[in-house]
């Protein structure tokens, strides 16, 4: 009996260990995929240069992606999964609304900035004709905004805005927001973009209809 719980838990521990060595090994290949992208660009980004990054074979990424454009698309989803998960860790207290929308485009800037998201947003501009890619991106996209929209309202539900004022609202912010962004990735140096987020804010503040 001891030795059959004993045999149990052996197989337990293995199969966490081959699930925590499979999310590792993934996690190299998008963490690599991104370096190659952010510091090569798109077009010499292969998966001969993401393998030699991530110390892996060719294999290795084949068969947790299947390729390039699975590769690709899963840099996009984590990208994005992660720019959605900025919304819940801002506190949600009564301060002025403009404070409110103040600190959530500051924190969604700064997430932008990261290598990831410019990942990202590069990987979503060039392979925006792949019918394959861009089937799967704007499913993925789709079911984003509706987590967005969730989070948004649960931030701001308390302010006497209509359905169409929010939508507006998080259109404005994500528009504008892209738009830095892939600015951003053109110029060597950054941007000061202090001024634009300051305008972002406060034209956010003037769709949700309150001047607090």
């Amino acid at each position: 009996m001891a030795a059959n719980v004993a045999s149990d838990s052996t197989r337990k521990v293995s199969r966490r260990s081959q699930a925590q060595r499979s999310g590792e090994t993934r996690a190299r290949i998008l963490d690599a995929t991104v370096r190659c992208v952010v510091e090569e660009g798109f077009q010499r980004t292969n998966l001969a240069r993401i393998a030699a990054r991530a110390g892996l074979s060719l294999g290795a990424i084949q068969h947790h992606f299947g390729g390039k454009a699975g590769v690709l698309a899963a840099v996009v989803e984590r990208g994005f999964e992660r720019l959605v998960q900025v919304v819940p860790r801002l506190p949600v207290e009564s301060d002025a609304t403009f404070l409110r929308v103040e600190r959530l485009v500051r924190a969604l800037w700064q997430q932008y900035a990261l290598p990831e998201s410019r990942a990202a947003l590069e990987i979503v501009v060039q392979m925006r004709a792949e019918p394959d890619f861009r089937a799967t991106a704007q499913r993925y996209l789709a079911g984003t905004r509706g987590a967005i929209d969730r989070m948004w309202m649960g931030y701001f539900w308390e302010e006497g805005a209509s359905r169409h004022q929010h939508v507006r609202a998080q259109r404005m912010l994500f528009t504008t927001l892209n738009g830095l962004a892939v600015e951003a990735t053109l110029m060597r140096a950054p941007p000061d973009v202090s001024a634009d987020l300051e305008a972002l804010s406060a034209g956010i503040v003037r769709m949700l209809g309150s001047q607090s």
